[in-house]
């Protein structure tokens, strides 16, 4: 009961409020656009006209609200999620206004966020079922270090994947919901509440991102929100022994494994780890699938379009893990069955010449 009288209060209010700073971002455009606008020139930019890349900004202002109304255990934790987070953010919202802050200074940002959260919380990485590497995970130091390391890992994965309307924000919402849902399975009230309050926060950003684009989530966003992402990841099964840490890799898989892909590819061409290209698996869809079979939706939509199709690995990816929660061993089996289903996808994508070389 108290987690529903939490949901009529704080939740809603909190979409209510990503969505009126969103609008607010859109109408002052003309007054901030010349520092917040994201151009369309680079080679994963496939919007036409410059728009606002500051909606991270709607998110926190949000969150921020949310402290005011959620639960005491719920509005406490996610007080100290924020804190932590203040390095991502911080850093991806200078990149979104200033455009030169390096990826080395935004994974260091992160990094810091990660260990400011434990410092914060506690919480840390202290088991992956895996023998040896479990051994090495009771040392606190090293701990602390892997966990550090794998949240910047997930926010900067958001990143990655920050590249169509909605793409991001979709994956961000189906990602929270799995989490969510084995929070519910498990009796874990606080972090059901947190997972819905951020669900909805985005949703009243996405309002306005998807189909029509007209606010991003920036770098700013796509860290913050990425950050607290892996924060529940960590914070899940450490809280509830029942839940193996592969259900938290799961909920997260499809931007992991994005990342991991794009930098065996990048390594395996010689390309730079840093710089942007267009052989992403969404940037695939978009020139394999979208450009070719929805050329008569206007342009808007058709940078939509490719969402959907991402979505649903997305979705089938998290969904395994919400079912296999506590089945260590088929959890396995299901991430590692996302490596080749996404392997053969991007496979049957990129075959093509003229699309290996865009």
């Amino acid at each position: 009961m108290h987690l529903l009288e939490s949901f009529h209060r704080e939740i809603p209010l909190s979409g209510i409020v990503s969505f009126l700073v969103s609008l607010l971002i859109i109408k002052t455009q003309r007054w901030h656009g010349v520092h917040s606008d994201d151009s369309d020139d680079g080679p994963q930019k496939f919007h036409i006209h410059p728009t606002p890349r500051i909606g991270g900004i709607a998110i926190l202002s949000a969150l921020l609200v949310a402290l005011v109304f959620a639960s005491d255990p719920a509005s406490h934790l996610l007080g100290l999620m924020l804190l932590a987070g203040t390095f991502s953010f911080a850093s991806g919202l200078c990149e979104d206004i200033t455009k030169r802050v390096s990826v080395s200074k935004r994974l260091l940002a992160t990094m810091l966020s990660g260990f400011a959260a434990w410092m914060l919380t506690g919480y840390t990485i202290t088991h992956l079922d895996i023998p040896g590497v479990d051994s090495l995970l009771l040392s606190l130091p090293l701990s602390v270090l892997f966990t550090a390391f794998a949240v910047a890992g997930v926010a900067n994965a958001i990143n990655v994947i920050d590249g169509f309307n909605g793409l991001a924000s979709g994956t961000l919402i189906l990602s929270f919901l799995s989490l969510g849902l084995i929070a519910y399975e498990v009796g874990d009230r606080t972090l059901v509440e947190l997972c819905l309050t951020i669900s909805v926060v985005i949703g009243g950003f996405m309002l306005f991102n998807f189909p029509f684009g007209k606010l991003f989530l920036g770098d700013g966003g796509a860290y913050l929100l990425g950050f607290l992402l892996a924060c529940v990841a960590v914070m899940l099964p450490h809280r509830n022994p029942d839940v193996s840490p592969w259900a938290s890799l799961l909920a997260c898989a499809y931007p992991i494994n994005e990342t991991l892909f794009t930098i065996v590819r990048r390594l395996y061409r010689g390309d730079s780890l840093s710089l942007p290209d267009s052989l992403h698996l969404h940037s695939l869809v978009k020139i394999k699938i979208v450009r070719i079979h929805f050329t008569s939706l206007p342009p808007y939509m058709r940078n939509s379009a490719v969402a959907p199709f991402c979505w649903m690995y997305a979705g089938i990816v998290s969904s395994a893990g919400a079912v296999f929660y506590d089945h260590t061993q088929l959890l396995v089996v299901a991430w590692c069955g996302s490596l080749a289903l996404y392997g053969i996808v991007y496979a049957l994508l990129s075959r093509n010449k003229g699309c290996a070389s865009a």
